[in-house]
């Protein structure tokens, strides 16, 4: 270790110090970093600030009912104000307070935007495009192509359907909002977890390989899915068939989206009891997508814990120094095509092999061309 040697003369005396230079260097390093950390809040709170004010002034100037007239045809939309805020809330308000509260408890060096920003890996980069064509509409043509039309299926076609046949179905439409959240989160939970344990059956683990893929957490990882939905029909259509309010099937989209960023976020904790009962937290979904399955069987696999206590897949505490991702090689970046097309055709092979009877295929060993 590098030390500097300093001999000082007092009168007829002298004393020696010696100075160890890692002593003065790691609080300077230290400093930085929690300098770059308060830039980084400072400016995302200025923008939430700003934002939260633009939408006042919404709620304040602008009209609450827009009325466009084309070609003799009229186009009425009323509570414009909450349309604006309800689509707006999660991607301009709640999506960068998350990387705000992430970054304030975990500081800039580890936080999800400075992987984003200065070691963008090329995983990183397929969780970026991800986000981009899932924002932009275009993961919703991809859905409709790779699934076949199964994503299609609306729940509130099927209330209807059975609606009809039964001669009528109990809704919860006209319950409080208070009320209504708690029943669909749990129900939604519940049905989300048999879809999850179904994504890791061997026939559909090709599809949500490509989810697990991700050899590093950050916030957008939780976007990072393959287009081929075929199972998510499971968890959703339960919750929107019980003829919820359209407003508290809104809520709960909300709710979901932004538990699943928390949960791939780089935030260090378990949450305490509310993340071993109530929501899942970030180190106890590290721990589902855990690189090495050789210890122990997956397990964790519910937004609401309570569901993987109930049916044995709780396994335990873990943290984010976990290392994670699959043993199937991956292209990565951002052009997806190679990577979603290879896993695509896994799944179609594995069916094929299923009907005909045939032996399990082994995980691919080579990087998709």
């Amino acid at each position: 270790m590098a030390c500097i040697n300093l001999r000082v003369m007092c009168g007829n005396g002298a004393a020696m110090y010696s100075v160890d230079l890692a002593q003065i260097s790691t609080p300077i390093s230290d400093r930085t970093s929690n300098g770059a950390t308060a830039r980084v809040l400072t400016m995302l709170a200025v923008y939430l600030a700003v934002t939260l004010l633009a939408g006042l002034a919404i709620d304040l100037w602008a009209p609450n009912r827009l009325s466009l007239h084309l070609t003799g045809h009229s186009l009425v939309v009323s509570d414009l104000h909450q349309h604006i805020v309800r689509r707006g809330l999660e991607v301009l308000v709640l999506f960068p307070a998350l990387f705000l509260v992430e970054t304030a408890l975990t500081g800039w060096r580890d936080s999800s935007l400075r992987h984003l920003i200065v070691q963008c890996s090329p995983s990183t980069r397929s969780d970026i495009a991800c986000w981009v064509l899932t924002k932009t509409g275009a993961m919703h043509f991809m859905i409709l192509g790779f699934s076949l039309g199964v994503a299609l299926i609306s729940g509130v076609w099927i209330h209807d359907r059975i609606a009809a046949f039964a001669g009528g179905m109990p809704s919860v439409a006209t319950w409080p909002l208070w009320a209504q959240l708690p029943l669909l989160y749990l129900v939604y939970s519940f049905f989300d977890y048999w879809n999850h344990r179904l994504d890791h059956s061997n026939l559909f683990w090709p599809l949500h390989r490509f989810h697990h893929a991700a050899d590093d957490f950050c916030i957008l990882t939780a976007g990072r899915v393959h287009p081929a939905l075929f199972t998510g029909i499971v968890s959703v259509v339960p919750a929107v068939a019980l003829g919820a309010a359209p407003d508290a099937l809104i809520d709960l989209a909300i709710l979901i989206s932004i538990q699943r960023q928390v949960i791939h976020s780089r935030i260090d904790s378990n949450f305490g009891w509310i993340g071993r009962w109530v929501f899942q937290s970030p180190v106890h979904h590290r721990l589902h997508h855990v690189l090495d399955i050789s210890v122990q069987p997956v397990g964790h696999f519910s937004l609401a814990p309570i569901w993987d206590h109930l049916f044995g897949t709780w396994r335990g505490e873990a943290d984010q120094t976990l290392p994670i991702g699959v043993a199937a090689p991956y292209r990565h970046g951002a052009w997806l095509w190679p990577d979603l097309w290879r896993d695509y055709c896994d799944f179609w092979r594995r069916c094929w092999r299923l009907v005909t009877r045939q032996p399990r295929l082994p995980e691919p060993t080579s990087i998709p061309s």
